[in-house]
């Protein structure tokens, strides 16, 4: 049943998106370290490259999307603020904990932890941010909010390249670790759940949650052209996962740069371009709707915005130079940021107001699963097989077979877009 809402002040709206934007900065820089201390942590516990990826792939990516399933139709039904506060201090204890790590199980389990705990993020700010925010200004809160991963990915790399050659990767774990419980504290005590748009019988929920979350899943993928806008942009974020799990250790095998400088060289650059990408795509994608009358015509832009990101793609592996690398990877992040707002914001918008938690998991799943899990995964298994005969060029190859992922993510944005009926402007279509 839906009810009136008490209108949101703009002071409470604006205070809970800052704090939703610093936990996605912990959020999204908690999952790069591992990726910047890539090259220590394998020599000091003895690792491959796949074992690496795994656990920074694909054992990451398969725990948090299997919890993020149920924690989302909790976030559907429950208090929000509470799950998101529990969940920021759940991945910065295990985040520290990754710094205890001895062997692979160990390793593999800290990152289990974390990934379980990150997987509360997502869903409750994609539930929260629609009875914060207006229809016609959601394009630019979710962009903001999502710009708040580039400042993830530059502060990460940065933190913890120049804390884990000063101190050692350990302590830098530790150190990020206290800092995500100190803002769940803050959390916890200075935000209020705000009401929601749709209201629920708790006593039903209870009756029926297994049976309400196989509902909800089912008329999530009933959504016209849902499902290949979660192909699409699951294929369309592989790059960016290799990036965080592969860039730094490329940098440092394929360019030679040293473990204290890796993060002021990638971060910057991948942070800005992507920071840009997201807060401009936004505003476009508010705009393009406001001019057509149609929640799909968001889409547009990043059936654009993607064939673009392959030739620069291509130039960050090949480019000779490290300054050609990195504003070849500025481009690139750029561009491929331009797929995230308007393929969420649709999604969300398209879902009931009940499946916003589950919709935004269901997108996550396929970037998590495709991109985060599959991507580092195919990489890193490519550069152990071509590593004894190429050396140090063999990551280099590996990165390569990334280069057409824009080009397929396309195809099937197309075929989503094509599928989508035109909705009017400012409403949110049930299933």
């Amino acid at each position: 049943m839906t009810a009136a809402r008490p209108p949101v002040s703009p002071l409470i709206a604006g205070w809970t998106l800052f704090l939703l934007f610093l936990a996605n900065v912990l959020n999204v820089g908690d999952r790069m370290l591992l990726g910047v201390v890539t090259e220590p942590v394998r020599h000091d516990l003895a690792l491959s490259d796949t074992q690496m990826a795994l656990a920074n792939g694909l054992l990451f990516v398969l725990f948090n999307l299997v919890a993020g399933l149920f924690i989302a139709r909790l976030v559907d039904r429950g208090k929000r603020v509470r799950i998101l506060a529990i969940g920021i201090a759940g991945w910065s204890i295990a985040t520290a904990a990754t710094g205890l790590s001895r062997n692979f199980p160990e390793l593999a389990a800290a990152r289990l932890a974390v990934g379980i705990g990150e997987a509360t993020a997502f869903p409750a700010v994609m539930s929260l941010i629609p009875d914060l925010f207006r229809p016609q200004v959601r394009g630019t809160a979710i962009g903001v909010f999502q710009s708040s991963s580039f400042i993830g990915i530059v502060g990460g790399t940065i933190l913890a390249g120049v804390v884990a050659a000063w101190l050692g990767w350990r302590p830098m774990f530790v150190v990020c670790g206290i800092a995500g419980v100190v803002l769940a504290i803050v959390v916890t005590l200075t935000v209020r759940e705000p009401a929601r748009e749709e209201r629920r019988d708790p006593a039903d929920d209870a009756r029926h949650w297994l049976a309400g979350m196989a509902a909800g899943l089912r008329r999530v993928l009933a959504i016209p052209g849902f499902v290949p806008l979660a192909l699409g942009f699951g294929i369309s974020a592989m790059m960016g996962a290799v990036l965080g799990a592969w860039g730094p250790a490329f940098l440092q095998r394929s360019h030679g740069v040293p473990l204290r400088e890796v993060g002021i060289v990638i971060g910057p650059a991948v942070g800005i371009g992507g920071l840009a990408g997201t807060l401009v795509s936004g505003a476009i994608a508010d705009r393009l709707v406001r001019r057509h009358g149609s929640m799909s015509a968001m889409l547009r832009l990043p059936l654009v915005a993607l064939p673009l990101a392959a030739p620069f793609m291509a130039g960050f592996i090949f480019a000779p130079t490290l300054l050609a690398t990195m504003l070849c990877a500025a481009g690139m992040n750029f561009l491929l940021s331009c797929a995230f707002v308007p393929c969420i914001n649709y999604a969300v918008t398209r879902a009931g107001a009940g499946d916003r938690a589950l919709v935004s998991t269901v997108m996550l799943a396929a970037s998590g699963l495709v991109g985060g899990a599959l991507g580092p995964l195919i990489v890193g298994a490519l550069s152990d097989a071509l590593t004894p005969q190429l050396g140090a060029q063999g990551l280099r190859q590996a990165l390569a077979a990334m280069i057409a992922s824009p080009l397929v993510a396309t195809a099937f944005l197309v075929a989503a877009f094509r599928r989508a009926p035109g909705a009017p402007a400012g409403r949110a279509q049930p299933a």
